[in-house]
């Protein structure tokens, strides 16, 4: 077992970000073959989610920082 919690959780998070991946993809795939958007347009509306996303990956970055280095701590310490 990895015993850097970072290494260990993106490895168990990998499988779920594939398959998110692939998701999205189809997604778009749909929306263009029925004619419901053109790539211009898509990309528009990733832009905006882009950006109000931002605010959220900090947050979560901090948070995971802030976790690993209680859990490094935690192993030093013992």
């Amino acid at each position: 077992m990895n015993s850097n919690p970072a290494e260990q959780f993106f490895e168990e998070m990998l499988p779920y970000l594939e398959t998110l991946d692939a998701q999205v993809g189809a997604t778009i795939q749909l929306l263009k073959d029925k004619g419901l958007t053109t790539s211009a347009e898509f990309a528009n509306y990733v832009e905006r989610a882009d950006l109000a996303s931002n605010v959220r990956d900090r947050g979560l970055r901090v948070r995971m920082e802030y976790l690993f280095s209680l859990a490094a701590n935690r192993s030093k310490g013992q």
